[in-house]
């Protein structure tokens, strides 16, 4: 029972020796100094180039892709390419030389279009022939119309000559019938002069009948050139109407040959020979899908934060995580606006694919340099907090109090140490600045400084 108390008291004893040793006194240490004031080692602002980043999400999709559907109602007769098949797309020689049709994709059969061309073909070769006739009727009007002014020039010569003769037999027939009246001549050679007088009026009477006849001829001349001008112009413009028919008929058939639009890859193809095509326009299913690869889009959307830095030309680095690979592009486009609903920029951008490993579908992120400052003078984002729309940071001044300090700031850039801060003004990098843990630091309060070993 004794041995029990010693032991009892021992262990009271020992207890009460532990109250009385001092807690936390490592923790105040390395907080206080021996006055109560907080100790810190300060930061000063430093130069260095900033770079910012955005990484966002994308999407992997083609350069360009087509839906092949049909103009016009038809059957398959052949199908010259299958899925996953390269196509080559229209292609021009030299400059100077037609370009060539894309590649032939699929041949559909027209038969009411086909006996339609040939109908239109007839018409054409009618009004053809129709053009000639009218050319060559155009011929004979011209050589009646020269013919018949030959006639009246000859018939107005003959009345010049004509008119001579009437004037000299009047003239001989009024001077003999004097002479019969004064019976110096016999009545015969009155007679036989009256006679020659009548015989030059009535050739003069001839002539002027025969002028008569051949003008009238010249008129109808004239007037068939007309008719034939008039026929030609109708025929013209017959023809060049069967013609326009043709070339729309020819044109509508060129459509049952379906062509690839550019070079690039099957990636859909729903028909067979012998199926049945109808014109259903974009809301059907297409015949065929061809898209272009040999450069992708990757289409990102940038938060509003970084959406004013986003400009055209950027570099822009590509991760592909199912190639496990990265790839360099540029930003080639954006929408400019920000989409309301989700306050992101619409953003494009360009990676040449020769080998086409990137394939449209796949999961891509997309690293951009928006923007970069060299020499800055940049804090760690922890000196740095805001009061509404301004920023501050800590300094420690001469008198070793802590000093808020106004600053404005620019680009924020991850680098190799955390996030920094550009800062524009408000320092000049001689300070001595609280670097973290800000909250724990008033305005006005005292500080022990501790200088970095």
């Amino acid at each position: 029972m004794r041995l029990v108390v010693m032991i009892l008291g021992v262990v009271l004893i020992t207890a009460a020796i532990g109250c009385d040793q001092p807690v936390a006194t490592a923790v105040s240490e390395k907080t206080e100094s021996a006055h109560g004031a907080m100790r810190v080692t300060p930061i000063k602002a430093t130069r260095k180039t900033l770079v910012r980043m955005t990484e966002q999400p994308g999407q992997i999709e083609a350069f360009e892709e087509t839906a092949i559907h049909a103009k016009l109602a038809g059957f398959v007769k052949k199908v010259h390419v299958d899925l996953g098949d390269q196509v080559k797309g229209p292609s021009r020689v030299s400059t100077d030389q037609p370009e060539l049709p894309g590649q032939i994709l699929a041949e559909l059969e027209m038969p009411e279009l086909e006996a339609e061309l040939k109908q239109k073909q007839a018409l054409v070769a009618q009004a053809a022939a129709e053009v000639t006739q009218s050319k060559a009727g155009i011929k004979v009007a011209k050589s009646a119309m020269t013919s018949a002014e030959a006639l009246v020039a000859e018939a107005r010569a003959s009345v010049e000559r004509a008119d001579a003769m009437y004037e000299r037999w009047k003239s001989e027939f009024e001077r003999v019938r004097e002479l019969v009246a004064k019976q110096a001549v016999a009545q015969k050679v009155a007679d036989e002069t009256e006679q020659q007088f009548k015989a030059a009026d009535a050739a003069r009477r001839e002539i002027a009948a025969k002028i008569k006849s051949t003008q009238a001829k010249l008129s109808e001349s004239v007037a068939n050139i007309e008719k034939a001008d008039a026929d030609l112009i109708a025929a013209q413009s017959k023809l060049k109407v069967a013609e326009a028919d043709e070339q729309k008929t020819r044109a509508l058939l060129s459509y049952s040959t379906l062509r690839a639009p550019f070079d690039g890859v099957i990636t859909e193809r729903h028909l067979d020979t012998g199926h049945l095509v109808q014109p259903n326009g974009a809301s059907g299913k297409p015949l065929f899908v061809v898209v272009r690869a040999d450069t992708v889009r990757i289409f990102l959307d940038v938060p509003e934060v970084d959406a004013g830095f986003i400009e055209t030309g950027k570099p822009a680095t590509i991760k592909v995580p199912s190639l496990a690979a990265t790839f360099v592009g540029k930003v080639a486009r954006t929408a400019w606006t920000l989409q309301t609903s989700s306050r992101t920029l619409r953003t494009e951008i360009d990676v040449e694919n020769p080998s086409g490993r990137l394939r449209p579908g796949m999961y891509a992120t997309a690293e951009i340099e928006v923007a970069s400052r060299a020499n800055a003078l940049s804090l760690p984002k922890s000196a740095v907090f805001k009061k509404g729309p301004d920023s501050f940071c800590k300094s420690i001044s001469s008198e070793n109090t802590i000093k808020e300090l106004p600053i404005k700031t620019g680009i924020v850039a991850v680098t190799p140490t955390g996030t920094d801060i550009e800062i524009v003004s408000g320092l000049t990098g001689e300070e001595s600045l609280i670097g973290a843990n800000l909250t724990a630091y008033k305005e006005g309060q005292a500080v022990e400084v501790i200088v970095a070993k």
